[in-house]
């Protein structure tokens, strides 16, 4: 697919919000390309197709665990109890599906762009940040996170999946494991460094 036919497509899955929020990625992912040493045109294919199954069950009348069923994901048993991380396992199937994408470092991008997970690739780190830093994010961290990538990207991620973490407990939801295990490399890995 074109990235046009790929903007039209999700204009057409998404709400306005969202779409607003993946165009907003998108250009984020491909300014910070090269600080993470990734391709800018896959960064912002991959940015563009990373919430692409955010709205799918509102769009499509299903919901999520008949989606699920419908591509042959199978949610771990932390998504199963918050329906919010459902959306990346979810979205790198439906980018597989839907939009014939074949190359595993996007869809995992994709796939972790909201847990993070150990020894991220650049384009997982990416899309991460991007995620959190558009300039259509209101929270009070991007500004921070945005400020950190420029010095560091290891210590960004720190920063991020920190934030990240802190507020699903403020929520009262339960942390799903792979934050925890990419908090924890990248503290390993930058006590190596010293």
């Amino acid at each position: 697919m074109t990235e046009s036919e790929i903007i039209k497509k999700l204009k057409e899955t998404q709400k306005e919000r969202r779409f607003n929020h993946t165009l907003g990625v998108a250009d984020e992912a491909e300014r910070l390309a090269d600080k993470f040493g990734v391709d800018k045109k896959k960064a912002r294919l991959t940015a563009l197709l990373h919430d692409c199954a955010k709205n799918l069950d509102e769009k499509s009348g299903e919901d999520f665990v008949e989606l699920c069923e419908k591509y042959g994901v199978i949610p771990d048993v932390y998504a199963k109890k918050e329906r919010a991380l459902i959306h990346a396992f979810l979205g790198a199937a439906v980018a597989k599906a839907e939009y014939g994408i074949e190359d595993k470092e996007i869809l995992n991008a994709i796939y972790f762009h909201t847990t993070a997970r150990a020894n991220m690739s650049p384009l997982e780190k990416l899309i991460y940040i991007a995620d959190m830093t558009e300039p259509g994010r209101t929270i009070p961290q991007s500004a921070e996170i945005r400020d950190l990538v420029e010095k560091d990207v290891d210590e960004a991620l720190i920063y991020a999946i920190g934030c990240s973490i802190k507020h699903v407990i403020k929520k009262g939801t339960l942390v799903h494991p792979d934050s925890i295990h990419a908090l924890n490399y990248l503290i390993e890995h930058r006590r190596k460094k010293i």
